[in-house]
């Protein structure tokens, strides 16, 4: 099917776009957790079946990985400003803060696996699926945060 943009213009178009999420983006933080898995070093470890008669020595550790990444955030605004309301009880809603970002194809699959973000000094985990950005293809992703605590 013919096109009413030449390759041309849909390049200098996505090139718009990427210097656009340069302009008004920001840096947040992005934790991955891995497992380590501990190798006993005595003798009576079983490789084969990967148990030692002494499982307590084997208990396996995580490693928290921060990746930096450029990202578009939005904070929505239906949301409260104050944590206590007009008759001094706490809102639970002011606490439940939404979060909207939108980031590249390399920050997005750090996103997936992540376990927490940090934006702002404040933590956040993924509370909804990725929607796919761009006129032409995907050039960036569109994920909601929520507010961890």
């Amino acid at each position: 099917m013919a096109s009413l943009l030449t390759s041309t213009q849909k390049a200098s178009i996505q090139s718009a776009l990427a210097d656009l999420h340069d302009t008004f983006s920001r840096d947040i933080y992005v934790y991955v957790e891995t497992k380590i898995a501990n190798k006993p070093s005595s003798s009576s470890y079983n490789p084969l079946y990967g148990k030692v008669k002494d499982t307590a020595n084997v208990a396996g550790q995580t490693k928290l990985t921060k990746h930096t990444f450029k990202a578009r955030i939005f904070f929505e605004n239906n949301q409260p400003e104050s944590i206590v309301d007009a008759n001094a009880q706490l809102n639970l809603k002011s606490s439940e803060g939404r979060v909207r970002i939108k980031v590249n194809s390399d920050a997005y699959e750090k996103i997936k696996i992540c376990s927490r973000i940090e934006i702002d000094d404040n933590l956040y985990i993924l509370d909804s699926d990725a929607k796919n950005i761009g006129p032409f293809s995907t050039q960036y992703y569109m994920v909601y945060l929520k507010r961890e605590n």
